[in-house]
């Protein structure tokens, strides 16, 4: 699993790397991507939309989709479903952001996977695709709680006895450090 965990830093890390790059160029900072790519996936979202769509806080998104307002790249409309709402639309230089931020990074993404195999890239896609559906699940059940090492030794709750050990098929029996 560590192995797992370092390399998963490492994508994490370039990816973000990537996207400032590329959303840099196209003059908005990375929320605001993250934003219109959101935006340009559907006809038009509310702020709660958004809120769970990106999984961040509604003050700050606020504040930026207000930047972006005032940029021109966003809309507000009144969600004629419920006159209390607003609903969110991409202007048109917000969907001419989205589209080279789409082309660019699909340019990127495609020579960095004509690396692979065509049997290489499905795994990819899929592994991907599995993280970005497994990930938000999981969050959703478990939620943000931080783990043991995030907590102040003040205040951790005491340990707790390690799991039981399991058999193998072989009779092996391992713990959940060997899974």
């Amino acid at each position: 699993m560590g192995a797992f965990r370092r390399d998963l830093r490492v994508l994490e890390r370039e990816v973000v790397r990537q996207m400032q790059v590329e959303t840099a160029c196209c003059g908005v900072t990375l929320a605001q991507c993250h934003v219109l790519l959101q935006l340009g996936q559907a006809d038009s979202l509310s702020l709660r939309d958004l809120v769970q769509g990106l999984g961040l806080d509604k003050s700050t998104l606020s504040r930026t989709v207000d930047g972006m307002v005032k940029a021109g790249l966003v809309h507000r409309v009144v969600d004629p479903a419920d006159r209390r709402a607003v609903r969110l639309t991409c202007t048109r230089a917000g969907s001419a952001k989205v589209a080279s931020i789409d082309e660019a990074c699909n340019r990127k993404y495609a020579a960095l996977l004509s690396r692979a195999s065509a049997t290489g890239r499905r795994q990819i896609v899929g592994a991907v695709r599995f993280l970005a559906e497994a990930m938000p699940e999981n969050r959703a059940t478990s939620g943000d709680v931080p783990t043991a090492c995030c907590t102040p030794p003040d205040s951790a709750p005491a340990p707790k006895r390690p799991a039981q050990l399991q058999a193998t098929a072989t009779g092996r029996r391992h713990s959940r450090k060997d899974i």
